[in-house]
């Protein structure tokens, strides 16, 4: 996915919402939430391509620090839009 990224001109992403679900000891699972801009330029013409995205997320804890065990990535809806 993220080799996917390179074919865009710049990207830009805000990661806002973030819900832990579960804390057990060295395990934990939540969810965050992204929008991200996509900007594709063809000589003069710009488009950004927006995504709103949702993170699901499995952490442990290895060594007292906290680290992502496993991401699955949800797109929920996507936008295309012309710029100027």
């Amino acid at each position: 996915m993220f080799a996917d990224l390179n074919r865009y001109a710049a990207t830009m992403h805000f990661v806002g919402q973030r819900t832990i679900f579960s804390l057990n000891g060295d395990r934990a699972t939540g969810e965050a939430y992204c929008i991200a801009h996509h900007l594709t330029m063809d000589g003069e013409k710009r488009r950004m391509m927006v995504a709103y995205l949702r993170y699901l997320d499995a952490f442990v804890k290895i060594d007292g620090a906290w680290l992502f065990a496993e991401r699955l990535l949800y797109v929920d809806w996507l936008e295309e839009r012309g710029l100027s």
